[in-house]
């Protein structure tokens, strides 16, 4: 998995919601420090994470994992 598309996908869809990444941290009960992490491709989410990233993000997690 390519962290930087990961997290690139990641963050357009957060800014498409109007979530800034500590909303984001707070609904999945995280640091903003690892929503900014995830976000610049610096490291991955665990995939239970990424679950929890995806529903708050109304995407199915699919799409953060297809290339």
């Amino acid at each position: 998995m390519d962290a930087k598309k990961l997290g690139k996908k990641i963050k357009i869809a957060r800014v498409e919601l109007d979530l800034t990444q500590t909303d984001l941290a707070e609904k999945i009960k995280a640091k903003q420090k690892s929503i900014s992490r995830y976000e610049n491709g610096i490291s991955l989410p665990t995939l239970e994470t990424l679950v929890k990233v995806s529903k708050v993000l109304k995407k199915p997690t699919s799409y953060f994992l297809d290339e």
